[in-house]
């Protein structure tokens, strides 16, 4: 049996602890309060009846814990994020944070009756600055779910400015001084800027963004561990050579404790100045703690200081990957000698390896890539933050000195952005899998076999015979499970009935391998279908093109995510209705197409596209429709996907006139993709009765405002006998085309239906 080295007792008391903060929190307080009786009772059950001080002090610890939870669940009764329901308000508020357009900002409600600040998108052109008295009208949208407190947005419609930003405090004036800086020197880049080394809500472009989540360099765009202590090391390198010798430890944590505070205490960044903090405090006393009971230090100061953090993704990345990477270094010194290379590679590996099983759960991937480009990209971030911030804080006062940091530090930006560019494009830069508990498991199953061969104080010699060993094993099951012949399925088609939210989107994979999309659901500031969704899905299936795209009419929650598809892989043809509307959004996704020099072809009745055995035709709209251009749903393009007997219609948004206009024209259907979401006006009696589909896929967004499915929707198809699937409940749906019947999987389960011969 292989030697295992259990955690330490304090990180076993850590554990503890935030068990016993994640159970205070949750939002049944009986729970919480039940935790901490049951904790206690361990506790004294231990220590005065089976002696055993070990457990004694775990249930303490647990019991501590869930008060603290509670105690903080407590105070945040009286938070006006907490207190706000879904409804209108008009607040007089305190800006706290320069608030551009479109972008999310916090401010403080004035003579509320509640403490704290609430966030707020405006449409405003201008910016709203900080400490700025203004009144705001909106609507109040809360952020649901038992594992975050309480919180939303304030969608703002009107604001009343009543009083200056010229009366504002040095912190508001400070930040408003930082921001016009960031814009004068950096331009279009100032939103990366702002989310840099500001702290503040930057805009980020969406395709940049997930080329540095593909590439592993996200980190890289947020406040986190490593830029404060990239602040922490060129504050202690100045004050060192400035004579400070072993005080500069504490100067360089005063200044970083400042910085934390200024950009907002986000869980990493409080994590990384409790570090400074403390190992300040050991330089003083010259001691050199162990790494397993700083980091449990570090990571208990996070949680008293803030209980909700024991629900942040960011800080959870945060210990997790400070973790990996300080095992991975320890055992690098020892088996490998104390190379720096050696330590930042295996920093590198260690940190992905040790993130690996929360990303692979929360955004369904692991970025291999970024073991190697981090390698790179870190040096080059090291040298780009405090050029930046310098620029900044010298900007109106010295233009010259300022304008030559930005020069330096905008340089190393843009090289650190084709980096995550071209990182992430390539072949394997990221194992893309669909987000849940499986991948999660599967990756926590590769750090457990990380700490099985290269734990318990091993020699590289010993980690590569236990490696070779686990390879064997492996290797083994894998040829045994691949000797079981798969019979060959024969199927005709499949259909990807993706869940966008409130919008459309399906993907068409043809019997050889090749894929067609029909729409691209939603897009707005918050929620990128196409990058968020399709794109994502698509990588898992190992597509890398698109033979055709289908566009069913010029509304939003149709076309809003084909944007991000184009950007990502190249498209062979793309079929649109041709209608002339009003909508700038749809006039420059046209204007994008004709740019990529994609091929292009109106989507009307009679177009027809043939593809490995599997038919799309267009059955409406056309110049002879009496409604023509007096109703964009009736417009939708309706198309009919023929494979062998089987048949599918897709309707778009029609409602009633058009279904009575083209129901002459059908027989039976084996699936119908419900028209308009399930609203009350599509898929009619009329449409039903000549279809008779056999199943019918709703593609809805869950808890629309719509209201749809509609209950008259629903009843029409169940009269019709239609077995229906919804999006919103089932997840994404698949449905798999075989000779003679069809097979639908979701989260829901797995269903077969005949296919009529």
């Amino acid at each position: 049996m292989l030697p295992i080295r259990l955690p330490s007792p304090v990180l076993i008391g850590l554990a503890a602890f935030a068990a016993g903060v994640a159970a205070g929190l949750f939002r049944q307080p009986l729970v919480g309060m039940a935790v901490c009786l049951l904790g206690a009772l361990a506790a004294l059950i231990a220590r005065f009846g089976l002696r055993r001080p070990a457990e004694a002090v775990i249930g303490l610890v647990v019991a501590v814990g869930a008060g603290h939870g509670l105690l903080a669940r407590r105070l945040d009764g009286a938070r006006c994020a907490e207190r706000m329901a879904e409804a209108s308000y008009r607040l007089e508020v305190l800006v706290r944070e320069p608030i551009p357009s479109g972008q999310m900002g916090a401010v403080e409600p004035q003579g509320a009756g509640c403490a704290g600040t609430v966030m707020v998108r405006h449409r405003r052109p201008d910016t709203l600055w900080a400490g700025t008295r203004v009144v705001l009208e909106g609507s109040w949208r809360p952020r649901t779910g038992p594992w975050r407190a309480g919180g939303g947005v304030l969608a703002v419609r009107t604001v009343t400015v009543l009083d200056s930003a010229a009366s504002a405090g040095l912190e508001s004036r400070l930040r408003n001084r930082l921001l016009r800086s960031a814009g004068t020197l950096y331009g279009a880049r100032a939103g990366v800027i702002q989310a840099l080394v500001l702290g503040t809500r930057g805009t980020i472009d969406p395709t940049l963004g997930d080329a540095f989540s593909r590439s592993g360099l996200v980190h890289l765009l947020s406040i986190s561990g490593f830029h404060v202590g990239l602040v922490w090391g060129w504050v202690l390198l100045i004050l060192r050579a400035a004579g400070l010798g072993r005080h500069a430890a504490v100067g360089a944590a005063i200044v970083v404790v400042g910085y934390v505070i200024f950009v907002g205490a986000a869980p990493p960044a409080v994590r990384a100045a409790l570090l400074a903090i403390v190992l300040a405090i050991e330089r003083q006393r010259q001691r050199n703690p162990s790494s397993g009971a700083l980091f449990a230090t570090v990571a208990f100061g996070v949680l008293l200081i803030d209980p909700w953090a024991v629900t942040d993704l960011g800080a959870w990345l945060s210990v997790t990957a400070l973790w990996g990477a300080t095992a991975a270094s320890r055992w690098s010194d020892r088996a490998l000698g104390e190379s720096q290379w050696w330590r930042v590679i295996a920093g590198s590996i260690g940190a992905t390896l040790a993130t690996a099983p929360l990303t692979a759960w929360v955004f369904g991937t692991v970025p291999v890539a970024g073991v190697l480009l981090n390698l790179v990209a870190i040096p080059m971030t090291a040298f780009a933050v405090p050029a930046v911030i310098f620029s900044l804080i010298v900007g109106p006062l010295v233009p010259v000195v300022s304008g030559a940091f930005a020069a330096g530090g905008g340089t190393l930006l843009a090289a650190l952005e084709l980096l995550a560019v071209h990182g992430g494009a390539a072949p394997g830069a990221a194992l893309v899998f669909e987000p849940g508990l499986w991948p999660a498991l599967v990756a926590t199953g590769g750090v457990v076999t990380a700490v099985v061969v290269f734990g318990n104080r091993q020699t590289a010699r010993e980690a590569a015979r236990r490696l070779l060993w686990i390879g064997a094993v492996g290797g083994a099951l894998h040829s045994l499970v691949a000797w079981f012949p798969v019979a060959h399925t024969g199927s005709r088609l499949t259909l990807h009935f993706l869940d966008v939210g409130q919008g459309d989107a399906t993907l068409i994979e043809t019997p050889a391998g090749r894929w067609m999309l029909i729409d691209a659901g939603p897009s707005d500031r918050q929620f990128d279908a196409g990058r968020r969704v399709i794109i994502p899905y698509l990588r898992r299936q190992g597509v890398r093109r698109l033979e055709a795209v289908f566009l069913s009419h010029g509304h939003r929650d149709h076309y809003g995510g084909l944007e991000a598809v184009l950007d990502a892989m190249p498209v062979g043809r793309i079929f649109e209705p041709a209608v002339r509307i009003p909508d700038p959004g749809y006039l420059a996704l046209l204007d994008g197409i004709a740019d990529r020099e994609i091929r292009w072809a109106p989507l009307r009745a009679g177009a027809r596209l043939a593809i490995d055995g599997v038919l799309v035709e267009a059955l409406h709209p056309d110049t002879t429709w009496s409604d023509w251009e007096l109703d964009l749903n009736e417009d939708s393009s309706v198309l009919r996907i023929t494979a062998g007997s089987f048949q599918a219609l897709f309707p778009g948004d029609a409602g009633f006139p058009v279904e009575a206009a083209l129901a002459p024209r059908f027989g039976p259907t084996e699936l119908l993709k419900v028209g308009h979401h399930g609203s009350r006006t599509a898929s009619g009696e009329v449409l039903l009765g000549a279809l008779r589909p056999t199943v019918a896929v709703v593609s809805v967004g869950a808890r629309n405002r719509y209201g749809h499915p509609t209950p008259e929707a629903l009843g029409r198809l169940a009269a019709a006998g239609a077995a229906t699937w919804r999006t919103d409940q089932d997840g994404t749906v698949t449905v798999q085309v075989e000779d003679t019947f069809m097979v639908i999987r979701s989260r829901r389960g797995r269903a077969t239906y005949p296919i009529n011969p």
